[in-house]
């Protein structure tokens, strides 16, 4: 028995020895790193603390090495504060940052004090008390030492604020990587999102060989983010890291934009595989900076690169490891997901729009706060060019007020002409002023910094206003996917289980088969299943005997792509109540090739349909682009389920910034529920929408705003239910140039049941009416409701 045991023993001692090498290795390296983990979370800590020091924000405050120091656990405090004390004092501005050391020195003192008081043991002394005492003692010293104006005293409170709220993020960061990936909630999320963006800005401006380390890092964590949370994740670490990279940490302004929308393009595009997550973010960045023509753009794409390729290079086990972790304990019921789910969406949608109005709030005041004063010009002028003048007590005291009338004289003539000759000032002033040609290019000067100015100023506002239409798009998207996630309210599983026996009978072995109930009663069917099995399968039967084992009247299926190329869904959907029979006709402009009106049908196979017409500003090339481009990207919305009030606030934000030409389109949206016979018009300065129902003619009409003049801009909508024969005719702004009248009467009147034909002959008529000796575009949409077979 005991040589038995013996042997035993040995066999399991072979069996250790015998591991492949590489998981050795790797048990080896986690058995050192465990060995020294305090070692190494001493050196994270000291790194952390002095690249946190060197964080700058509004040009030279770095209040986050402070909050580092005064954030960090107890037992790692002097390795913090170590750290955040080397990089103020190897900082390049050492002199600015003597407040810093100091308040680090306090940091140390403080807490230092407090470990070795009894007072600790019986209240907690927050740690946003001492970043605010050790930052704000040394700084409101110096603001009254050096005499200091009361916007020093602001700018410092302001700091010691920002200091305690940095504080109080990279206390929860922490405590969420204490608590593990796992059990990580929305508030340490926001946590360690913040504390993400304080790294982008302190390695901002670190360069190689022209590049920026915190740009390439924003960049691999936006990928990263994309293939791990999707769309979500992606536009979340987007809007972050641009905010830290371009609006706080650089002058690339733009890079918020480009590297939100490039995030959620990214995250659209990682089901394909990294390439194509990485190629829409690159895309994305590539067509902003030829738009912004900014100088700096190779170097902007390189690091884009740089950051992609990096992605790449990551093993792609560790990333399906990540992203396909097995659940601990026991799953989530669905009930329970679908509460949590919507909770949570309900949040971030509320967080999206309270940050929205944070901005245009925050746009408003300082649209107030810098709008500048026109008589600033000849002020400025007046008090270089007059200030030597042996003749400014005549002019500047004793006719003060004609010198006055004279120089807003010239600031009306500087706004209608752009500049001012020396033969509009008065005869008596050109003889008297023995400085005039100085004072005149000095005026001129000075109002053309100023324009430049205004003119920046505006561009700002509009900027703003398009990051706050985008943000309210985002929210009432997220908004519509919490409405549909609320309207399915059963899940037929006996019913799947008896597809999924059918399915195998056809040696079809589906990946996954869903039968959801809406609250109207309405069933979808979706199955997953390899693509190589479509050929095998007749459609038309399969539809059929789907129908008879569900007890409802199936359509033809719909195929949806699928994470992984490989599969398919099939979505069965029920035939509805109803069926559009629509047509169309277009009539250019004789003195253009292209028509500025564009249009499209979009069948999203749950039921509904909707027709889009887009007028664009004028006629030819420009509108034609302006139009085409609404239309798509309603189309292209509409048909991925995103609600029609998000899509127009994001198809308004992109014609915003598509060009630094004014463009703006009409937008005129019909939607047919084809269960209930429900229209609903949607309108953004569109023309008129003719019906007829039951035989009598009506028109819908609205005066809203077209997009791409104004940030906020919405629709004016309209309902009516209509019936089996009822017709709906849309059209531009060239078909009802002669009156509304006569399209109504025509309409009354048409006996025949072709679109097309009742189109063509409006389109006809508009075209000959037309009296005025102008011509316009002319689009005819004629659509009429049947009821289905």
């Amino acid at each position: 028995m005991d040589n038995l045991v013996s042997y035993e023993k040995k066999v399991t001692i072979m069996q250790n020895s015998v591991r492949p090498g590489g998981i050795a290795l790797m048990e080896r390296a986690r058995q050192s790193l465990r060995a020294h983990r305090m070692g190494a979370a001493y050196l994270g800590y000291i790194l952390v603390g002095f690249v946190s020091a060197n964080a700058f924000v509004l040009g030279g405050l770095a209040p986050f090495g402070v909050a580092f120091a005064s954030a960090a656990k107890a037992k790692y405090a002097a390795a913090a504060t170590l750290g955040a004390a080397l990089g103020y004092l190897l900082s390049f501005d050492v002199m600015g940052n003597i407040k810093y050391v100091i308040a680090m020195l306090l940091v140390f003192l403080i807490r230092w004090g407090l470990s070795t008081s009894s007072l600790t043991k019986w209240t907690r002394v927050s740690r946003q008390l001492i970043c605010a005492v050790s930052l704000g003692t040394p700084s409101l010293a110096i603001t009254f030492v050096t005499g200091g104006s009361v916007y020093d005293a602001v700018l410092g409170i302001s700091e010691v604020m920002l200091a305690c709220c940095a504080s109080y993020f990279f206390s929860r960061t922490i405590e969420a990587f204490d608590l593990g990936i796992d059990n990580l909630k929305q508030t340490d999320i926001t946590s360690i999102l913040i504390t993400f963006c304080i790294i982008i800005l302190a390695l901002i401006n670190l360069t190689v060989f022209g590049l920026s380390i915190g740009r390439v890092l924003a960049v691999t964590v936006i990928l990263l983010a994309a293939q791990f949370a999707r769309e979500a994740g992606g536009a979340i670490a987007g809007v972050a890291a641009g905010v830290a990279a371009g609006i706080l940490g650089g002058s690339h302004s733009f890079l918020m934009g480009t590297y939100g929308f490039g995030g959620l393009l990214a995250g659209v595009f990682a089901p394909l595989g990294r390439l194509a997550s990485a190629g829409a973010f690159i895309l994305v960045n590539l067509f902003a900076l030829l738009a912004s023509r900014a100088f700096a753009g190779q170097n902007l794409l390189v690091e884009i690169f740089i950051a992609g390729v990096i992605v790449m290079l990551i093993p792609p086990r560790l990333v399906q490891s990540f992203l396909h972790r097995a659940p601990q304990g026991e799953a989530v019921a669905g009930e329970t997901y679908k509460a949590l789910l919507a909770n949570r969406i309900g949040y971030v949608s509320q967080a999206l729009r309270e940050v929205a109005d944070t901005t245009r709030q925050v746009n408003e005041k300082l649209s107030g706060l810098v709008s500048g004063d026109v008589s600033s010009v000849y002020q400025c002028a007046a008090d270089q060019i007059c200030r030597g003048c042996a003749r400014k007590t005549t002019c500047w005291q004793l006719k003060y007020t004609d010198t006055c009338n004279i120089f807003n004289d010239m600031i009306t003539i500087l706004r209608r002409k752009g500049a001012v000759t020396l033969g509009d000032y008065p005869e008596y002033f050109s003889a008297a002023c023995q400085h005039l040609p100085e004072l005149n290019g000095r005026i001129n000067q000075l109002f053309c910094e100023f324009a430049a100015r205004e003119s920046m100023r505006r561009k700002v506002a509009q900027v703003r206003g398009v990051v706050t239409d985008q943000f309210e798009g985002m929210a009432l998207m997220i908004d519509s996917m919490g409405r549909e996630l609320d309207g399915l309210a059963t899940q037929d599983n006996a019913t799947a289980g008896k597809v999924r026996e059918y399915m195998h009978t056809m040696k079809v072995f589906p990946d996954r088969v869903s039968c959801v109930v809406d609250g109207e009663a309405n069933m979808t069917l979706e199955m997953t299943i390899p693509v190589y099995k479509l050929t095998r399968l007749d459609m038309t039967e399969l539809t059929l005997t789907l129908s008879d084992i569900c007890g409802r009247d199936f359509d033809l299926p719909s195929q949806r792509g699928h994470a992984v190329q490989t599969l398919t869904t099939l979505v069965f959907t029920e035939k509805a109540t109803y069926t559009v029979k629509w047509g169309a006709t277009q009539l250019g402009n004789s003195s253009s090739r292209l028509c500025g009106d564009s249009y499209s049908y979009v069948d999203s196979r749950t039921g509904h349909v909707n027709l889009i017409l887009s007028d664009g500003m004028g006629s030819g090339g420009a509108a034609a682009v302006d139009s085409t481009m609404t239309a798509e990207l309603l189309k292209r919305l509409i048909e991925a389920g995103v609600s029609l009030d998000a899509a127009l606030k994001l198809v308004n934000s992109a014609l915003l910034v598509k060009s630094g030409d004014e463009s703006l389109a009409t937008i005129d949206i019909t939607g047919i529920d084809l269960y209930t016979g429900k229209v609903e018009f949607y309108k953004a300065g569109a023309a008129p929408t003719f019906l007829r129902k039951s035989g009598k003619g009506g028109y819908v009409e609205s005066s809203s705003l077209p997009v791409g003049i104004l940030g906020g801009v919405s629709f004016e909508r309209n309902a009516i239910t209509l019936r089996d024969g009822d017709w709906i005719v849309m059209v531009s702004d060239g078909a009802v140039a002669s009156g509304y009248e006569w399209i109504i009467s025509d309409i009354e009147h048409f006996e025949g049941d072709d679109p097309k034909e009742l189109s063509e002959r409006l389109a006809a008529a508009a075209k000959c009416r037309r009296s005025d000796g102008h011509e316009d575009d002319i689009t005819v949409i004629a659509a009429l409701l049947e009821r289905g077979i």
